[in-house]
């Protein structure tokens, strides 16, 4: 758990990050962005690695619960997977500085170490997604031709190319307005219910 000043410097890493590229994130413009010296900066984070990776820590923490939900619904295959988008996507939307460090990770690519955090994150989820659709098949509430590993990807890959498209254009619609048509496609698509 970080403290009220590290998270505030989280924000302000990935506000920065988003608006202006991994480029400009230094901890002396963090320091800057929330108006503290850079030695203020460094009392929470030895260095910018460290940063970069509590903002990984951060974004887990807020996607986690999620992805997690797909596990615990009490209705039926396709409602979850409804909710799930749409709860999903209203997140990416209200924090969208984060969802477009997220969803870009060249962003990280500065920092090789950082490649197996970001891995292991994007693996975590891909799991959560993989275990809903073996659950749904087990029980008949889905289609069989492919593996549940594969419906994930799938399912992942669209929510990562819609949250782009967002993000390059967000003034034709909301993201939240697009989770229902993206989730009706993919319940019909894999026979969900």
């Amino acid at each position: 758990m970080h403290t009220q000043r590290q998270a505030e410097l989280i924000d302000a890493a990935i506000r920065l990050t988003a608006a202006e590229g991994i480029q400009k994130l230094t901890i002396r413009n963090v320091a800057s962005a929330i108006g503290v010296s850079e030695a203020a900066v460094y009392r929470h984070f030895a260095s910018k690695h460290e940063l970069l990776l509590a903002i990984i820590d951060h974004l887990d923490s807020l996607l986690a619960p999620q992805f997690a939900s797909l596990l615990r619904f009490e209705s039926s295959y396709a409602d979850a997977l409804l909710q799930f988008i749409t709860n999903l996507f209203t997140l990416l939307e209200h924090n969208d500085a984060f969802s477009l460090m997220l969803f870009a990770e060249e962003t990280f690519n500065v920092d090789i170490e950082l490649k197996p955090h970001l891995n292991q994150l994007l693996a975590k989820n891909l799991v959560q997604i993989t275990q809903f659709y073996s659950r749904a098949m087990e029980q008949g509430k889905c289609r069989k031709e492919l593996e549940a590993s594969q419906l994930a990807l799938i399912t992942f890959g669209t929510i990562r190319l819609s949250v782009s498209r967002w993000h390059l254009n967000p003034e034709t619609q909301s993201l939240h307005s697009q989770a229902s048509v993206i989730a009706k496609n993919l319940i019909t698509l894999f026979a969900l219910h």
